[in-house]
C-alpha cells in the first residue's frame, strides 16, 4: 500500500517533502499526548524504511527524504528513553548517509561511520550479538570505500572490522551473513595496501572461494555472481602460481558471472564483467592471441552497449580506452585500419578524460595515443611521428618523475626510443632523461620487491641508450653524468632494503624513518598492481569520489615529503648521498688540478655496445673538457672473454698466469691508446666500472714483455665514481697534532704475521688503541671508550680475515673473535670514524665489489667510506701473509715521504717488487730491530720463495689498492 502511494506521487518525492515532513512533525509531536508521540516516531521510522528501499522516482531525493524521517524519528526515540529503537535509527541514518548522493561523498562517509559507532553504545556485542556483527559488518563496508584518512589504514581498519564481524556470523549459525561477509573481507584484501601483495591476494581468494561455499548458483544466484566476478579480479591480478593458469580461471569466473549477471536483469554489473572479461582475454596466455584479442574487442564493445558516454561517462571512457588498447595490438584485419580503429578509440575517449577534470587518465590515454602514431601505417610518416612525439611529450606533463614515477618511466621509455630509432638524439636525451629520473625516484621510495625487480628488468638499457645518445649528441658530459647516475641504483637499493639509518638519528627518529619507508613501500606496492572493478553488494559507484589510485598518489606524495623532511631535520648529508643521487657532475676545479688527469671507464649492460672510455684533461687555463673514447663491440667481446679468463681460467695456478693475464687485460683495454692522451700529466684518477674494479689496473705492464707498468710511469689512485670522490675531497680538514691509532690485531690468532705486524706498527703511534685476539669482540668495538676512541683515530688497522659475499654484499665481514662477524651493515650504522685519514684492511679479498646486474660499487669499502674515513686500502684477492706483512709496514714507513696514500703505496709495492732477500733481512734487522727469534723465522719463510726478488710476481705486491683520496 504504501508503494502504491508512493508511485502515485512521485512528482512530490522530493527535497520540499523531507522540509515538510520534518516541520510537519514538529508540530504534531507539540499538539498531541506524550503518549502518542512515540508511535508517531514509528511510523515515520518505517516510513523512511519504505522510501529508502523504494525503487522509482529519484534516488538522490528519496534518500534525502528518509535521512530527514530517520533524524525526525531520532528527536523522540532518544538513547536514553528507547536505547533499542535510537540504536536501530542509527544504523539506518549510517546506510543511507553511506549511499547518499547529495553533499560530498568523503563527508557522508564520516557522517555514516559517526552513526555506526554511535550505535554501538547500545548493540554490544554481550548483550546484542547478532545486531552488533551487523554494526561491525557496516562499519567495515564504510571504511572499505572511505575517502578521508590514510587509504591503508582505512583498509586494515576495513579488515578488522570485517573479522570481527565474522567471530559472530560463524557459518554454522548465520550461513547466509557468513558467505556476505566473506564476500566483503576478499575486497577488502584485493585493495589491500599494507603486508605482501601476493599474500592478499590469496587471501582474498580463499575469502571468495569460502563465501561460494554457502552462495551457490543455485540457491543465490545474485550473490554467487557477484563474487564470482569478484574472484575473477583476485585472479586476474594474482601474483602467485602461473600467470597463464590464473588468467584462465579469472575468464572462467567473468563468464560464469556473466550468466546470471545479464544485461536484461543487471546492466551495470554486466557491463562491468564485460569490461573485466575484456581485459583478461587482452592478457591471455593460452589460445591463439588473435582470437584472444578478437574476444577482447567483443567484451568491450558489449559492454559499450550500456556504459555508454551520457549515462556512465566515466566507464565509457575507461572502456574506450581498453578498446583502444585491443586495436592497437589487433593481429586479425588490416593493420593500417586497426591502428585508425585505435586513434578513434583514444581521441574518443578525451572527450570525458580531460586534462582539467581527469589528469592522471588524460596523461595515459597521450601515452597510448603516442604509441598508435608510432606504429601508424596511414598519412605521411613524418607527420605520425611528430604526432607520436607531441603525445609523449603531453603525457610527461601530467607523468613526472616526482609524482608518477612508474607511469614517467613508461612513457619517457617510449619516447627515448622513439628518438634513439630515429637518431633524433635531442629527443631520446628528453625522453630517457624522464625515465632516468623516475627510476631514482621510484628506487628512492624503497618500493616493493616486485617492483624493484620490474624497474631493474625495465631500465638495464635505458642508461645504456642515453649514454650513447648524448654522446652522439656530443653531449659529453651528459654522457658522463648518466654514468655516474647509473652507478648509485644497487647501493641505495640496499641500503634501503636493509633499512639503515643515520648514524646521528635519536631512536624516535628512526622509528619514524622505519614507519616511513613502510608507509612508501605499501603505497608503491599497490600502485604497481592496481585492481580490477570491483563488485560488492555494500558499494556503489559515485561520480564525485576520487579513484582509489589517485588519493593513494596524492598519500605517497605526502609520506615521501614527510621522509625527505626528517631527513632534513636530521642533518646528515652522507646518508642522503647514499639514499638519492643529485643528477649534477661535480665541478671538476675542485677535484683535478691542471696536471690531474681522471679516466672512467662505462660499460654498457649490452656487449653488443662495446665500451666508453672518458677522459678529463685539464688545460693550464681550468678548463676540464671531457673527450670519449669509443670501443667497438669486437672490443668489448675481446674485454669480456679477458676479463673471464683473468677471473676464472684454472688451468694452470693462478699465480703463474698473473703476469700474462695482465698483459693481455692491457692491450683489450688499450692501454697504450690511452696514454698517448696523458702524456703532460703528473697524476691520474681511475674510476673502473664493474668489473674493472677487480682488476689491479695499476700494475697492467705498459707493452707486451715489458716490466714497466702503469704506477711506474704516473702516480695514479682509485675511486669508486665522481661523485664519491668529490664527497671525499669535501669533508674537513684533519687535526694534524696528533695520530691517533687503532688496530685489531688477529683476532683468531691464526694469522702467521699479524702478531708482528701490528706490534711494530703500533711503535710509531701515539696515543693508540689495539684489540688483540679474545679481545677484539664486537661487545669491547661498542665500548664507549672504544667508539671515543675510534671517532678522533686518524690511522686504523684491521689485521684480521675478511670475507666479500657478492651474492649479498651486505653480508661480507671482517672476522672477529669467537667467530663473531663484523658485517657492512654493522659498519654503515655502528661505525663512526669521522677523523680518519686511512683505513687498512690487512685481510682477504676486501676490495672486491658486486659486479653482476649492477653498475654499482658494493664493498667493504664503500661501508667504511660511510663510516668517516677518506681513503681505504685493501685487497683484490687472497694475498700472501709474509708479502702482505711486509708491504703493510714499508707503507707506512712511506707515508711521512709522500703527499697521498696512494703515492705512499705505490713506493712500497715497488720496493716490495725489487728488493732482494738480502736487503729484506737487512731491513728487518736494522730498521726494524727484530729480535733473533723474529728474525730466523722470517730468514725460513723467505727460503720458500724460489726467485731472487722473492715478490716480483704481482700476486704478492699488486693485490692492494689505495681507494680515495
Amino acid at each position: 500500500m504504501v508503494y502504491s502511494l508512493l508511485q502515485e506521487n512521485l512528482d512530490k518525492l522530493d527535497l520540499n517533502l523531507a522540509q515538510i515532513l520534518q516541520a510537519w512533525a514538529s508540530h504534531i509531536f507539540s499538539e498531541i499526548e506524550e503518549n502518542q508521540v512515540s508511535d508517531i516516531a514509528a511510523i515515520i521510522f518505517n516510513f523512511a524504511n519504505q522510501i529508502v528501499q523504494f525503487p522509482l522516482g529519484s534516488r538522490a531525493s528519496n534518500l534525502e527524504i528518509a535521512i530527514a524521517a530517520y533524524q525526525t524519528a531520532l528527536e523522540v526515540h532518544t538513547c536514553t528513553a528507547f536505547p533499542e529503537q535510537w540504536a536501530g535509527i542509527q544504523n539506518n541514518l549510517g546506510n543511507a548517509y553511506r549511499n547518499r548522493i547529495r553533499g560530498k561523498r568523503g563527508e557522508n562517509l564520516e557522517v555514516a561511520i559517526a552513526h555506526y559507532e554511535a550505535t554501538l553504545e547500545i548493540y554490544t556485542r554481550t548483550a546484542f550479538p547478532e545486531q552488533w556483527a551487523m554494526i561491525q559488518n557496516n562499519l567495515g563496508t564504510a571504511y572499505w570505500e572511505r575517502i578521508q584518512g590514510e587509504r591503508g589504514e582505512n583498509l586494515e581498519g576495513a579488515i578488522a572490522h570485517y573479522e570481527a564481524t565474522l567471530e559472530v556470523y560463524t557459518r554454522a549459525a548465520f550461513p547466509e551473513q557468513w558467505a556476505m561477509t566473506q564476500n566483503n573481507l576478499g575486497s577488502a584484501y584485493l585493495c589491500r595496501i599494507q603486508k605482501e601483495r601476493g599474500e592478499n591476494l590469496e587471501k582474498a581468494i580463499f575469502a571468495y572461494e569460502s563465501a561460494l561455499g554457502i552462495y551457490t548458483r543455485a540457491a543465490f544466484p545474485e550473490q554467487w555472481a557477484r563474487t564470482q566476478s569478484n574472484l575473477g579480479n583476485a585472479y586476474s591480478d594474482r601474483i602467485r602460481g602461473e600467470r597463464e593458469e590464473n588468467l584462465e580461471r579469472a575468464i572462467a569466473a567473468y563468464e560464469a558471472a556473466s550468466k546470471i549477471l545479464t544485461r536484461a536483469a543487471f546492466p551495470q554489473d554486466w557491463a562491468t564483467t564485460q569490461n573485466n572479461l575484456g581485459n583478461a582475454y587482452r592478457e591471455r596466455i593460452q589460445g591463439e592471441r588473435g582470437k584472444n584479442l578478437e574476444r577482447a574487442i567483443a567484451a568491450y564493445e558489449a559492454a559499450l552497449q550500456v556504459r555508454t558516454c551520457i549515462a556512465f561517462p566515466e566507464q565509457w571512457a575507461t572502456t574506450q580506452n581498453n578498446l583502444g588498447n585491443a586495436y592497437l595490438y589487433r593481429i586479425q584485419g588490416e593493420r593500417g585500419e586497426n591502428l585508425e580503429r585505435a586513434i578513434a578509440a583514444y581521441q574518443t575517449t578525451l572527450e570525458v578524460y580531460t586534462r582539467a577534470a581527469f589528469p592522471e587518465q588524460w596523461a595515459g590515454i597521450q601515452n597510448n595515443l603516442g604509441n598508435a602514431y608510432l606504429y601508424r601505417i596511414q598519412g605521411e610518416r613524418g607527420e605520425n611521428l611528430e604526432q607520436a612525439i607531441s603525445a609523449y611529450q603531453a603525457a610527461l606533463e601530467v607523468r613526472t618523475s616526482e609524482t608518477l614515477p612508474l607511469d614517467c618511466l613508461q612513457t619517457g621509455r617510449n619516447l627515448g626510443n622513439l628518438g634513439f630509432e630515429q637518431e633524433n638524439w635531442k629527443i631520446a636525451i628528453k625522453g630517457y632523461n624522464n625515465a632516468i629520473l623516475a627510476i631514482e625516484q621510484s628506487r628512492y621510495w624503497a618500493t616493493s620487491e616486485a617492483t624493484k625487480r620490474e624497474l631493474i628488468a625495465n631500465s638495464l638499457d635505458i642508461y645504456q641508450k642515453m649514454v650513447q645518445a648524448c654522446i652522439n649528441q656530443q653531449d659529453y658530459a651528459q654522457a658522463l653524468l648518466t654514468v655516474e647516475r647509473s652507478k648509485s641504483r644497487t647501493l641505495i637499493e640496499l641500503l634501503d632494503s636493509a633499512e639503515l639509518y643515520p648514524k646521528n638519528a635519536t631512536d624516535a627518529q628512526k622509528q619514524r624513518i622505519s614507519d616511513l619507508r613502510r608507509q612508501i613501500a605499501i603505497y608503491q606496492q599497490q600502485l604497481a598492481y592496481p585492481s580490477s572493478d570491483t563488485l560488492t553488494p555494500a558499494s556503489e559507484k559515485h561520480p564525485n569520489q576520487p579513484s582509489p589510485q589517485t588519493l593513494i598518489r596524492q598519500q605517497l606524495q605526502a609520506a615521501n615529503q614527510e621522509f625527505q623532511d626528517l631527513l632534513a631535520e636530521i642533518g646528515d648529508p652522507d646518508f642522503t648521498l647514499t639514499q638519492q643521487v643529485s643528477p649534477q657532475l661535480p665541478n671538476f676545479d675542485r677535484l683535478l688540478d691542471s696536471k690531474t688527469a681522471l679516466i672512467e671507464w662505462y660499460l654498457p649492460p649490452n656487449p653488443d655496445s662495446g665500451f666508453y672510455v672518458f677522459l678529463i684533461t685539464p688545460t693550464p687555463d681550468n678548463h676540464f673538457p671531457i673527450r670519449v673514447l669509443t670501443f667497438n663491440a669486437t672490443d668489448r667481446q675481446t674485454l669480456d672473454q679477458t676479463i673471464q679468463n683473468y677471473r676464472h681460467d684454472n688451468s694452470q695456478p693462478w699465480e703463474e698466469q698473473l703476469q700474462q693475464h695482465l698483459e693481455t687485460l692491457s692491450q683489450a683495454l688499450h692501454l697504450s691508446h690511452l696514454l698517448s692522451w696523458l702524456s703532460d700529466y703528473q697524476r691520474l684518477i681511475l674510476i673502473p666500472h664493474r668489473e674493472l674494479h677487480l682488476i689491479p689496473l695499476h700494475a697492467l705492464p705498459l707493452a707486451e714483455g715489458e716490466n714497466l707498468r702503469l704506477q711506474d710511469l704516473i702516480p695514479l689512485q682509485y675511486a669508486p665514481s665522481c661523485q664519491v670522490f668529490n664527497n671525499l675531497r669535501q669533508r674537513p680538514p684533519l687535526n694534524g697534532e696528533t695520530t691517533p691509532f687503532f688496530a685489531l690485531q688477529n683476532p683468531t690468532e691464526n694469522l702467521s704475521y699479524a702478531d708482528l705486524e701490528v706490534e711494530i706498527l703500533r711503535r710509531n703511534f701515539h696515543p693508540q688503541q689495539v684489540l688483540k685476539h679474545t679481545e677484539a669482540t664486537k661487545a669491547n668495538l661498542n665500548q664507549r671508550e672504544n667508539r671515543d676512541f675510534l671517532r678522533q683515530a686518524t690511522y686504523l688497522h684491521l689485521s684480521c680475515h675478511g670475507e666479500f659475499d657478492e651474492d649479498s654484499p651486505l653480508d661480507s665481514y671482517l672476522r672477529l673473535a669467537n667467530e663473531e662477524k663484523l658485517t657492512f651493515q654493522d659498519i654503515f650504522t655502528s661505525l663512526d670514524i669521522p677523523n680518519s685519514r686511512l683505513l687498512v684492511l690487512s685481510a682477504c679479498k676486501t676490495g672486491l665489489v658486486k659486479t653482476s646486474s649492477t653498475d654499482d660499487y658494493v664493498g667493504l669499502a664503500s661501508a667504511f667510506f660511510y663510516a668517516g674515513t677518506r681513503t681505504v686500502v685493501a685487497s683484490l684477492w687472497e694475498a700472501d701473509e709474509f708479502a702482505t706483512t711486509l708491504l703493510m709496514i714499508r707503507l707506512y714507513q712511506e707515508l711521512p715521504y709522500f703527499p697521498s696514500i696512494p703515492t705512499a703505496l705505490q713506493a712500497a709495492q715497488r720496493w716490495l717488487q725489487n728488493v732482494s732477500c738480502e736487503a729484506v733481512l737487512g731491513w728487518l734487522q736494522n730498521d726494524l730491530q727484530l729480535s733473533e727469534d723474529a728474525l730466523d723465522d722470517c730468514e725460513l719463510r723467505l727460503d720458500l720463495y724460489d726467485k731472487n726478488p722473492p715478490f716480483a710476481n704481482p700476486v704478492y705486491w699488486a693485490a692492494f689498492t689505495a681507494i680515495g683520496l
